[in-house]
């Protein structure tokens, strides 16, 4: 996930768009915990977006481009985006778009995930209607409060551990009389301790293999000295897992760690549904700890790699990132050093055309036994460039466990699904059903 200073940072994220014009905001962004919007919805296929996350977007429909010129003219910028076939209660993301190029017959943008909300009402849309409508109402995000009499209460705990053991006990004695600041043990009070928190979580994820997936590339050559081996080991993380836990934002922390997890859809928009940020740390440790080795295919559940393999490619230091393709499909990506090529076949065709990342050419993948479409690999054409070889695959298309694989998948290509080409255009939509209906992806019809 990445901040506003992130993508001020990282602004050749998505390079591989060309050149965006930079989108003169008219309206607030921000609004009001519980205040109901009505918004373009945008459905993306196993896109989850938390606030900070940044969303690339080509459109290729003339009807969707003729609504969007009149949205960023009269009523601003900011889009409603979620996941389809949720059950129950839907939520998403407000997404404001940032960058912009529009040409004849297509849109080039990219846009940064707000505030969530849940989807109140999808409005009744006209034949002719170019966009779909609805109401959304924003939610509140119960923010981490300092833990009262912390300091005091913990200063007392210090003092005493310092004391004789029998010197402790008369303490003891003495204490169990008095109105003490904090009623409850210092255990206790860690569990909603945001600061704690997340300190936990950084120590889990700089713990074993768990490091490496938030480290910034190298680059061939480039110098190791000037910080000694500490320094430089801090120096190449990103600043969510380099800065103490008390000069951290609890809040933004939190969605940085759900967006950057190997979590699969469900568990992605549970975290997005909770509304206080302690319960979301508290989740992510529990998610952390149930971490498998392995990583499956969730059509056929063949093995394909280690979560050892897991690495960052990204200058802002995540494990993957968010993507679109030539034919207007979003992706969210995992990248991977090795995989267990038994399991994969690669296709003999590369390219350098609309590659995600500058110096790599990439080839598609499937997966040996079911052919489901895995995601890309990609060889370095740049020798500058570390590492040789890497592997960019669909979150969709991984699973954690090996029960948990797809065992009735749904028609392939209408939700942009295991495309056979990186650069495939979205087949036409033969579907004329009305707003009432399935949810359709508003960004892959190229009618």
């Amino acid at each position: 996930m990445a901040t506003g200073a992130d993508l001020e940072a990282d602004g050749d994220a998505h390079a591989y768009l060309g050149t965006l014009q930079a989108v003169d905001h008219r309206q607030l962004c921000i609004h009001p915990d519980g205040k109901v919007l009505t918004l373009p919805l945008i459905y993306l296929p196993d896109i989850v977006l938390f606030p900070g996350d940044d969303l690339p977007l080509r459109l290729l429909s003339d009807s969707t481009l003729g609504g969007i010129r009149a949205l960023l003219s009269t009523e601003g910028v900011l889009l409603a985006v979620l996941t389809p076939h949720q059950t129950g209660t839907q939520y998403g993301s407000t997404v404001r778009i940032e960058r912009l190029h529009v040409e004849d017959r297509s849109a080039r943008m990219t846009g940064a995930a707000r505030q969530r909300f849940r989807l109140k009402k999808r409005l009744r849309a006209e034949p002719t209607a170019s966009i779909l409508w609805g109401q959304v109402e924003i939610l509140p995000q119960d923010r981490a409060q300092p833990v009262p009499f912390d300091s005091l209460r913990w200063h007392r705990e210090d003092q005493q551990a310092e004391q004789p053991r029998q010197h402790r006990k008369r303490s003891l004695r003495r204490l169990r009389g008095r109105q003490f600041p904090a009623y409850w043990g210092r255990s206790v009070y860690a569990l909603y301790d945001a600061n704690v928190l997340v300190q936990k979580i950084q120590n889990m994820l700089l713990s074993n293999i768990h490091g490496d997936w938030f480290r910034k590339p190298r680059v061939e050559g480039a110098s190791e000295d000037g910080g000694g081996e500490e320094g430089d080991d801090k120096s190449s993380l990103v600043h969510y897992l380099a800065l103490p836990s008390d000069r951290q934002d609890p809040n933004l922390f939190a969605y940085w760690v759900a967006g950057n997890l190997p979590l699969d859809t469900s568990q992605r928009l549970e975290l997005l549904g909770m509304n206080s940020t302690v319960r979301i740390l508290r989740r992510e440790i529990e998610l952390l700890g149930q971490v498998e080795e392995d990583i499956f295919c969730s059509m056929c559940g063949s093995f394909l790699a280690t979560t050892r393999e897991i690495f960052s490619m990204t200058a802002r230091g995540a494990a993957g990132g968010t993507f679109v393709n030539p034919g207007g499909h979003v992706f969210q990506v995992l990248t991977l050093r090795e995989v267990y090529f038994a399991h994969v076949f690669v296709a003999m065709d590369r390219s350098t055309e609309d590659t995600w990342f500058p110096g790599y050419a990439w080839s598609i993948t499937h997966c040996n036994s079911c052919y489901q479409h895995l995601g890309w690999r990609f060889d370095r054409v740049d020798s500058t460039r570390l590492p040789t070889t890497f592997f960019g695959f669909r979150r969709a298309a991984l699973t954690r466990s090996r029960e948990s694989r797809q065992l009735h998948s749904r028609p392939l290509g209408l939700d942009g699904y295991d495309t056979d080409d990186y650069g495939e255009s979205v087949a036409s939509t033969e579907d004329n059903a009305s707003s009432d209906s399935e949810e359709m992806p508003l960004l892959l019809s190229t009618e």
